[in-house]
């Protein structure tokens, strides 16, 4: 049997990683959701490029690759951290994806109407882009974050503390395997239901266009 004390502490760990690198995509993400917006080639391919290889490369190669293959100090030492940096990275191709849709779903006429009534592109940004495009971007992210979460369980295989990581040891110790990993997955589902329906209302508020904009 999986005891709570471990399942406590391993879900204290999986929501450190959860959250760092889910902090760590939204931060890499904005110039990502830059650069593939620019006019120009060059600033565009790379973002690009940064999008492709982050997804291109599954989940828990870069989790490898970061702890085991690149001396960058703490990081190559500590397991938490380079799970956070792997799933950062990996994430914050799907969350510029995100921002950058968010961005587009405004037309150009919303930009024109806010020049002709004299904003400055600050304002128009602040006042008129973001308050139609930041319900679009939280709809997918949320729906990202989810899989962001489930993927943490492969921070095990680098020897990070977080649930997949005690149930397993709890198995090779005698525990029922079924019942060990059926425990995760519960406490998995808890966490994610919520954001799963959060994520299908928004995204149902959205398409029925039912967001103010405050001009």
């Amino acid at each position: 049997m999986l005891e709570a004390d471990y399942v406590l502490e391993g879900l204290w760990v999986t929501l450190q990683i959860w959250l760092g690198a889910f902090l760590l995509s939204a931060v890499l993400a904005i110039p990502v959701a830059m650069l593939r917006r620019s006019r120009n080639p060059v600033a565009n391919f790379l973002g690009a490029l940064w999008a492709w290889i982050a997804r291109g490369i599954p989940p828990i190669a870069w989790l490898i690759i970061i702890y085991f293959g690149i001396s960058l100090g703490v990081i190559s030492q500590v397991p938490v951290l380079a799970a956070i940096v792997g799933l950062g990275i990996v994430n914050s191709a799907y969350i510029g994806d995100s921002i950058r849709s968010g961005l587009d779903s405004v037309s150009d006429g919303q930009r024109e109407a806010a020049a002709s009534v004299a904003l400055t592109r600050t304002d128009a940004l602040v006042r008129v882009v973001l308050p139609q495009a930041i319900p679009v971007m939280l709809a997918s992210t949320a729906a990202y974050s989810i899989t962001l979460l489930k993927n943490t369980a492969i921070a095990s295989i680098i020897g990070a503390n977080e649930m997949v990581f005690y149930a397993y040891n709890a198995v090779q110790v005698g525990a029922d395997p079924i019942m060990a990993f059926l425990t995760i997955g519960i406490v998995y589902l808890i966490i994610t239901v919520p954001i799963g329906m959060f994520a299908r209302w928004l995204d149902s508020r959205v398409k029925r266009g039912s967001v103010k904009v405050a001009y």
